[in-house]
């Protein structure tokens, strides 16, 4: 299975995380404690949209590449941390796929791993390929809203942004290469914002140790050892714990992308993706490199994929974007 072609949206508008202060009901020695600490600056946020409108910036993208025919989409997974992230009775999907010409894919949700959904759905993707055509294509839709502080803080850990991604997937073709993918779940963590504070502490003394038992596990199972992997494209939870997986693994900082973690904040399930056309655009894989997508979930879900990189055309983005968008109108009210 290959990821062929990544696209991203994210806003232009930025918020300090000292301009939060006051909605998530921080003071300032926790904001110094995301800020100094966790290398937390600012957050993205889409303010003049819903969440049909913020994948709808990124699905325009996709139907307008010159590579991509949206007949070729067969499947459409949409992965959100969010359960229940639009109100009944809209349908945001079926709206989506109607006001994009993709009314002959079928779309559902991926959302019991949290943040690692993303991740996960690459395994679904490799399950559903077989029974395609070989030129057809899965995408993989990611983006979220952060509609209340109760979605948008984990406490003393990381502030969450608005953005969105796709990512093409297929059988054939230039792109990167899955050649293994880890997921860990641990359940008893289930309840970690919610359960008591031994819980709580238990969690974060495990963090580090079971991600990097996960990422060590991912990268024998394909057959490889550490030092053959390039770079760690890891989500963007925060810096600090990047420093301690770093240093428990001995493998370089500087080769696991976490730029995005200051730009950004953690995007729920779309980090890996975005980051990911980041280091193809700066062109920090060369073909045959081996390098890792790296995720947690809470719940809690630890997932590691293992990708040799070919080469993908294009660089996924598409400056008539905006315009394009104003002129369509995205119906999320619609029958199914």
């Amino acid at each position: 299975m290959q990821i062929k072609q990544i696209w991203s949206y994210i806003p232009e508008h930025i918020v300090p995380i000292r301009e939060l202060n006051d909605a998530l009901g921080l003071n300032s020695a926790q904001t110094k404690v995301l800020e100094k600490i966790h290398g937390l600056k600012q957050v993205r946020q889409d303010k003049d949209g819903d969440l049909a409108a913020l994948l709808g910036r990124v699905l325009t993208q996709v139907v307008n590449h010159r590579n991509v025919a949206p007949a070729s989409i067969k499947y459409i997974i949409y992965c959100h941390t969010i359960q229940e992230n639009f109100p009944f009775p809209m349908k945001v999907l079926q709206g989506l796929k109607q006001a994009y010409g993709l009314q002959h894919a079928i779309a559902f949700s991926l959302t019991q791993q949290n943040c690692a959904s993303g991740l996960v759905a690459l395994n679904v993707a490799e399950t559903l390929l077989p029974s395609l055509e070989a030129d057809d294509h899965i995408l993989i839709l990611t983006g979220e809203k952060t509609f209340s502080p109760v979605v948008q803080l984990i406490p003393n850990t990381t502030v969450m942004g608005e953005a969105a991604a796709a990512v093409l997937v297929g059988n054939i073709g230039d792109g990167s290469r899955m050649v293994g993918l880890t997921n860990i779940t641990l359940g008893q963590y289930c309840n970690v914002l919610t359960g008591n504070p031994q819980l709580q502490r238990e969690f974060q003394e495990i963090y580090t140790p079971r991600l990097c038992d996960a990422i060590l596990t991912a990268v024998e199972q394909a057959g490889l050892a550490l030092q053959d992997i390039r770079y760690i494209v890891p989500h963007n939870v925060n810096l600090s714990s990047w420093k301690k997986v770093a240093a428990r693994l001995s493998y370089p900082l500087e080769r696991m992308y976490t730029s995005n973690v200051q730009e950004i904040g953690h995007c729920f399930c779309s980090d890996p993706y975005i980051n990911l056309q980041a280091v193809l655009e700066q062109e920090l894989l060369q073909p045959d490199d081996y390098y890792l997508l790296v995720t947690v979930g809470l719940g809690v879900t630890f997932s590691v994929a293992v990708m040799q990189y070919a080469g993908i055309g294009g660089d996924g983005r598409d400056d008539s974007v905006d315009r394009f968008f104003e002129q369509v109108e995205v119906g999320v009210n619609g029958p199914a």
